[in-house]
Formats: C-alpha cells, structure tokens, sequence
C-alpha cells in the first residue's frame, strides 16, 4: 500500500514535471548523455541531501506555506469565527454569479484550446524534422512573449474601429462590442494557453506507432474508425494532461480579465482584488482563493485518475525530438489550413506591439498611419519608465540568483534522497506553480503586509524568488537526470577528490540546466505582473505594473514600446538558450 502510494505521488509529480521539461527541452537536456541511469546514483548520503535541500524547504515554508495557512485561518476567522464567509461564496447572489463565470469560462476556453491544439498537435506528428522544428517554435516564442504586451494587442485589435471590427465589416458584424466583454476575455486567454495544450498533446502523440492505425485499416475499418478506435485513445492522457492545466490555469487569471473584461462581467480573481486592496477583507478574499485552490486540486487529482498511470507518460514523454518515425507524411489541406489558422493566432499579437511603438497617434492605433520614435525617446527618457525598468531588472537579477542557488542546491539534495522522500518533497517545491496565481498574490500580500514588506523591492524579489525557484528545480533535476552518474565515481577513483569530482566532472555537465533554470527565473521575474500589482508602491513599481497601470490609469501609448521591449527581454534570452542547446547537441551528435 505503501509503495502505491509512492507511486502515484511520482505520477502526479510527473505530469507537472514532465510538461514543464518540455516547454524547456532544448534548453535543459541537448547535451545530456544518452544512457540514464536514473537519479537514485546521483549520490547515497541521504544527510547531506537533507542538507542542501534545507535552505529551499525554509524558503518556501516561510514565503508560500505560512502566508497560505495565515489566509486559511482568516477565513474562518475574519470577520468573525465561523463558515461565514464560506456559506457567502454560495449564497451571494453577485459571488454566485462571478464564480458560475470564472469556472464557465474556464471550461470554455480549456474546450475551444483542445479543439485549436489537436490537429496543430497531429500535424506536428506527421511533418518532418524542419517543419517540426518551425512548428514547436511558433508555439514556444509565444508562450514565452509577455503575456501582459499580448492582453494589450488583444485590446488594440479588439478596440472600436480595430483591426477585427473592420475584418467583421464585410459581414455584416461591424457593430459588434468586443472589447470588455467576457468573449474578448476567452478568446485572449484561449491564446495565451494555446501553448500548455499543444506541448502536453504532442507528447502523448509523438510516442504512438503509427502503424497500428495502418493495421487497423489493414484488418478493414475505415481511416476514421481506425483514427477514433485506436489513436484517440493512446492520445486521451496528453489530452485530460492539457485540459487540466489550461483549466487550473484560467481560474487564476487576473491580467487579462481586467485588460479586456468590465466590472460587469467580473471573474474571481478581479473580486479577489478588490475585497484585499480596497476593502481589506482578507477572510472573504482568503475563502475564495480557499476555494480555487481546492477547486484546482480536485480538478489534477481527476486528471490522474481518469488518465490513470499513462498521464505521466503523456506530460513527461519530453523530448522535442520524436520518438518514432523521423520521415514526413502526408498533410491533408485541411489540416494545413488550420495549422496555418493556429500559428497566426499564436503570432498575432506580436506582430501588432513592434509596429505599434512606432506610431506617432496620441492614442492606441494599428495599423499606424504615421511612424515616429517618439515613445521610445519616451521610454527612456521619462523619471517614471526608466525607474520602472531599472527596478524590473533589479528584481529581475536579484531573484535569478537567489532561485538559481536555492532551486540547484535543492535540486542535488533531491537526487540524494530516498525515493518514498522524493517524490514528495519534490512535489511540494514544485507547489508554487500549481497554486493560482491570485492566491499567491493574495497570501504574500496579507503576509508582507504585516512584516512591511508590501512597497518595497526586497517583498517583491522574495515573492518572485518562490514563483522562480521550481523552474530551476525542473532545469537542474532534468540534467541530473540525464547525466551518467558513474563519471564522478570514475574521476574518484583515479584520485580526485570530492570537491574536484565535483568541481571538474559533475558542475561542467549540469552547469547547462543552471544556465537554463537562471534565465527562467529571470523571464519568470521579468513577466509577472499580478504579485507586483499587489506589492506596489511609488518607489516599488516594475515595468509590468508601469504597462498596466498605462492603460487602466491613463492611456499612454509608451505602453507599445514597453511591450516591444518586453518581448525582447523575455523572447530573446529564451531564443539565445534554444540555438545554444541545440548547437550543443549539433556537437554532442558528431
């Protein structure tokens, strides 16, 4: 029973694992060897992985645990001792309606994004290794563009006379109102989780044989029959692994329900907002984030168990590289309609924010009719972006270093570890990622409230170091996991010490996943907006917040050269790492 037990914690670690490995790949494990041996040889001293795994577990105890329960408490508590808050979360007629909207919502846009993902995902299956190539990449740039510069070309194409409005003209449609409606919330989110569906189905995909639809059609059914008998099936885990995530994911949303939606058709995570900022009711703010949470993990727990044991193989089949044929196959137009629909809503707001910064319209105006520079002599040259985007990489550096040492050496304490202890410490690091993110907000808030952390930017460097620090723990134990673990045992005995080994065998080989997990930290601090929104103060504000507030506040179009410079600060480092990785991979091939 014990065992089982071990097992499935394994299991639901590695579906959230396993899909973020993916989404860094080239990144993590080009060079890593192809014979594994498994984490269990990384080392047999389980004291000294207790030890390095110590700083990482205080770190999170203090920044993430005690804050959540201080929130769990509050809400029994706050105002009074009870379930009030609770019973009002399903007797309020205005609460019952926000929570009916933010769960339908959610569903809509996990529904629509499988119906887009699928066939993207299939076609990725059947081209060949360039056009694969190009296809996982559609998908990744977007996944790592800024998701706030996204919400506000969404808001632009979306806008009164924008782009959509007049492409709806000819039909009839040119009236429509999209903007601050809950259709303009669901279909920016749809595309900004496009990429947390393609990826988990891809993976579940690229590991069926082919040839058992071909023996079905041998055997006399016809190509459909033998598509939904036979290959629906085997890529069902990829599908529920997606589908969980995306749904999880859009319950927290707060960025783009205030961008594009209204006061109106609020979701929770706006009223979150407000009852802790405004307000100051941390007992009924903190029973909503209570019950997205427990919402959440229901929703991961029936994920694993309708998917059974084969989830883990379809979130954490891993490699960007295919695991079957490597040959191309043909692609019906249709298909390549769509793969062409999907990869222009993946791209399109990118290309709308860089010709946007070159207007020189007082408002918000695509296409531009005239160019100027002059937002971005504004950018750098105005006392409040220029102190914004030094405070963004000031957070941004700072939380690197502090994540990439504690989520490294956390990472090495793991593969020290005995496996009935790993599987679960391992889970609870990687904890942070699978909470919603407005409840993060909304704990560190009311914690760093009464410490005096709230205004300043060692509260948000610390607030994002515990968001960082699992995405190093991924890079890092992804290298481990790849690295033949006799090499140090090798260097020992021919007489190097522990500290050599060390320093001359085992840095050089990992030092790759170090590498990569302190550019997602520092991309992770970069983007976030949510928990700086939160934590603001006049000599506190990051350039996600200066972006946000440029359009909620006042309407400032540096915000579009904001956003360009956004896209390049968190796009090219990542797009740095995947050429690196794959010459590195290029070399380790020859």
């Amino acid at each position: 029973m014990v065992d089982r037990e071990h097992r499935r914690a394994d299991e639901a670690l590695d579906q959230l694992e396993g899909w973020l490995t993916h989404m860094v790949t080239p990144t993590v494990t080009a060079e890593a060897p192809v014979r594994r041996l498994g984490p269990a040889r990384i080392g047999r001293a389980p004291a000294a992985g207790w030890l390095l795994l110590l700083p990482s577990l205080i770190a999170l105890v203090i920044l993430f645990v005690v804050p959540l329960l201080n929130v769990v408490v509050e809400s029994f508590t706050e105002p009074t001792t009870g379930l009030g808050n609770y019973a009002s979360l399903f007797t309020d007629g205005y609460t019952l309606r926000v929570l009916g909207r933010t769960l339908l919502v959610a569903l809509v846009v996990a529904v629509i994004g499988v119906l887009l993902a699928f066939p993207y995902a299939y076609a990725m299956t059947l081209v060949g290794p360039v056009m694969r190539a190009v296809l996982v990449t559609v998908v990744l740039v977007p996944f790592w563009t800024s998701m706030l510069a996204r919400n506000f070309a969404w808001m632009v194409l979306m806008q009164d006379g924008g782009v959509i409005q007049r492409m709806l003209g000819p039909f009839g449609l040119g009236h429509v109102t999209l903007l601050g409606t809950t259709l303009a919330v669901g279909i920016s989110m749809t595309q900004v989780l496009l990429p947390f569906l393609v990826l988990p189905m891809y993976s579940a995909m690229s590991q069926i044989d082919g040839r058992l639809v071909a023996a079905g059609e041998s055997l006399g059914a016809p190509r459909r029959r033998a598509f939904r008998r036979i290959y629906l099936p085997l890529s069902t885990p990829g599908v529920i692994a997606g589908m969980s995530l995306v749904f999880v994911l859009a319950l927290g949303f707060y960025v783009t329900p205030a961008l594009l939606g209204s006061s109106r058709n609020a979701m929770i995570a706006q009223v979150i907002n407000i009852r802790t900022k405004e307000l100051l009711d941390f007992g009924g703010a903190g029973a909503m984030g209570v019950f997205l949470l427990v919402v959440t993990l229901v929703v991961l727990g029936l994920s694993r168990r309708l998917a059974g044991q084969n989830i883990a193989v379809a979130a954490a089949g891993g490699q960007l590289a295919r695991t079957g044929r490597d040959r191309s196959a043909p692609v019906r137009p249709w298909l390549r309609a769509h793969i062409t629909l999907v990869a222009i809503i993946l791209v399109a707001p990118t290309l709308v924010v860089i010709p946007m910064s070159f207007s020189s319209a007082q408002t918000f105006q695509f296409p531009p009719r005239q160019w100027s520079t002059r937002w971005y002599e504004r950018l750098f040259t105005s006392p409040e972006w220029t102190a914004a985007i030094l405070n963004t990489l000031q957070v941004g550096i700072f939380t690197a270093l502090i994540a990439t040492v504690l989520g490294t050496t956390a990472a090495f304490g793991l593969m020290r570890l005995r496996p009935r202890w790993r599987g679960a410490l391992h889970g609870f690091l990687l904890s942070p990622m699978i909470v919603p993110h407005i409840l993060v907000a909304l704990v560190v808030f009311a914690s760093f409230l009464r410490l005096g952390l709230n205004g300043t930017l060692i509260g948000i460097i610390l607030a994002h170091t515990a968001l960082a620090l699992p995405f190093v723990v991924i890079a890092v134990t992804a290298r481990l996991q790849g690295m033949d673990t006799r090499l140090p045992s090798v260097a020992a005995s021919l007489g190097a010490s522990p500290v050599s080994a060390f320093r001359r065998v085992t840095l050089p080989l990992v030092l790759p996943g170090i590498l990569s997990g302190a550019v997602l930290a520092f991309v992770t601090s970069l983007d976030e907006v949510v928990i700086a929104l939160f934590l603001q103060a006049p000599g506190a504000i990051t350039l996600p917040v200066q972006m946000f507030n440029s359009v909620t506040v006042q309407i400032d179009p540096t915000i579009s050269a904001a956003s360009s410079l956004m896209v390049l600060l968190v796009s090219v480092p990542i797009l740095f790492a995947q050429v690196a990785g794959a010459r590195r991979g290029k070399r380790g091939t020859r």
